[in-house]
């Protein structure tokens, strides 16, 4: 995945992704830098442990009303907006364009974004009976069957069984 970014601008310049190498491009660029840029441990000093990970698992409870980032339940937990902070402390750690919208900039965004996909899979499979919530009838929150923005064809409950697309190997 490439080292840490060098102190003075951040640019990666070790590994595959470093901009010297040639061979990355970066999608969308906020400024005339071309280079990818990270700043590893410098916003946060610890990543999410497995132990961490399984307390949010445990949480039975899909969301809950106010349905925004106040909100108690697995969502909140697994994006970060409360408890340990899953989701979000990743891009603070890995830091430069983790930590902007320019997010996808980074490969390690993708992995991340991946393992968030297993853990809502792990999560399911924890708590067959729980689900999306809010289901119906919710301003300004996408309900369960309601289409999403930027999509306008797909709604939440067309995205809850992946299986038929991919599956996880748990078995390590």
């Amino acid at each position: 995945m490439g080292g840490n970014g060098r102190s003075s601008d951040g640019q990666v310049t070790t590994g595959p992704f470093a901009h010297s190498a040639g061979n990355w491009t970066l999608t969308v660029r906020p400024d005339s830098r071309p280079y990818l840029r990270r700043s590893l441990a410098s916003g946060i000093a610890q990543l999410p442990s497995r132990s961490e990970a399984d307390g949010v698992l445990a949480i039975a409870e899909y969301d809950a009303a106010p349905w925004n980032s106040t909100s108690s339940g697995f969502r909140n937990n697994l994006e970060g907006w409360r408890g340990v902070n899953l989701h979000n402390r990743v891009h603070v750690w890995v830091g430069g364009m983790m930590s902007t919208g320019m997010s996808p900039n980074d490969p390690v965004f993708w992995l991340h974004h991946c393992f968030i996909d297993k853990l809502w899979s792990e999560w399911q499979k924890r708590h067959p009976s729980a689900g999306y919530l809010p289901t119906t009838g919710t301003p300004n929150v996408v309900d369960l069957n309601e289409t999403m923005k930027p999509w306008n064809d797909v709604t939440p409950a067309d995205m809850l069984n992946h299986s038929a697309r991919y599956t996880y190997d748990t078995g390590f």
